[in-house]
């Protein structure tokens, strides 16, 4: 009896671990946020060798430093795996904190900013709200506007969450162009629908050369678009019509959208390509509810954070198949690639 209830605690401190786990999730992206904003990665990396506690202390941007408190950060950053610790007291930079350096060129230091800003996490709190079926987003409940007008409304927060997607852009574009050559080499004109600034396009125009190259948003993104000769840029209302082109670029845009927007912008885009040799081209997560893939726990997050923040989600292959035929299109056919997100090839 003694051994079995020795047993049976042991299964309950550990079943009360995992909720208390749970319960703090916040505090690994907040302690993460903490020390991009105080620049520590990027001291320990100008340092050029493991740094000391107190000479961290003395480079960081505020006065009056508590070792004591700035060591407990250290130690959970530690702990999560983006810092080493030396029994002389001394901390390095681990591999995976090369993405949360400001310069690197795949820096992840935008998406932290933009997605742990107060504003954008204030909404998660009415998640509960989002689950009626009114169409009003727990965004909107939280924060009385749809997340496009608050952006629209707040330029210093808009400017840390196109910051933020900028930075995804610039991780999965190098994916996309890597992990898809051949699909590219056989297109001869591209509209990269929805492609902000035009980070993307340039990227493709760059790699491919023989692509005629057309960027279409909003007519006050266009605006603020990159200016690039061999880029075509238009303006206008995706759900309305689109430049004709062989191909039409989707990426990041679909999951933004429930399946009756969905499908209402690729009927557009089908009218924008030929019959024959046409093809739509989105880029977007494809979920694997059964794979144990390490990054099926984050699509799955992002999955949540479409249904808090825009009313759109994430979807499955057998989601993909239904949707573009719901379209219109005779099918679709999925390629996965160094990313989160995978590329749909869609056909007319």
């Amino acid at each position: 009896m003694a051994a079995f209830q020795g047993k049976d605690a042991s299964v309950d401190i550990k079943a009360q671990a995992h909720v208390w786990k749970i319960i703090y999730g916040f505090a690994d992206s907040l302690v993460l946020r903490c020390a991009v904003e105080l620049g520590i990665f990027d001291i320990i990396d100008n340092n050029n060798q493991p740094i000391p506690l107190a000479d961290l202390a003395s480079k960081l941007p505020i006065s009056n430093v508590n070792l004591d408190n700035l060591f407990r950060i250290l130690r959970y950053l530690v702990k999560m795996e983006l810092l080493s610790y030396a029994a002389d007291d001394k901390y390095a930079l681990e591999p995976i904190a090369k993405l949360v350096l400001r310069n690197e060129k795949r820096s992840m230091v935008p998406m932290v900013l933009g997605m742990t800003q107060k504003d954008f996490m204030t909404p998660w709190h009415s998640m509960k709200d989002g689950l009626t079926d009114n169409g009003v987003t727990a965004f909107e409940k939280a924060m009385g506007m749809t997340i496009w007008e608050y952006l629209e409304g707040h330029p210093d927060q808009s400017q840390l969450f196109n910051e933020g997607m900028a930075g995804e852009t610039r991780l999965l574009t190098s994916s996309l162009i890597s992990g898809s050559k051949d699909m590219f080499q056989s297109i001869d004109s591209l509209v990269d629908v929805g492609g902000g600034n035009g980070t993307t396009i340039k990227a493709i125009s760059v790699a491919f050369p023989h692509i005629k190259c057309t960027l279409f948003d909003l007519p006050h993104v266009i605006a603020n678009s990159y200016d690039h000769p061999n880029i075509e840029r238009i303006g206008g209302d995706m759900f309305k019509g689109m430049p004709s082109a062989q191909a039409i670029l989707l990426k990041l845009i679909l999951h933004d959208w429930n399946d009756e927007d969905s499908i209402k912008i690729l009927k557009q885009c089908r009218k924008a390509v030929p019959k024959d040799g046409g093809k739509v081209i989105i880029v977007d997560v494809a979920l694997d509810e059964d794979s144990d893939h390490e990054l099926s726990s984050t699509r799955l997050i992002l999955d949540i954070d479409m249904l808090v923040n825009t009313g759109g989600k994430e979807r499955t292959k057998e989601d993909w198949e239904k949707l573009v035929k719901c379209a219109g299109f005779s099918g679709c056919k999925i390629r996965h690639i160094a990313a989160i997100q995978s590329v749909i090839e869609v056909f007319p």
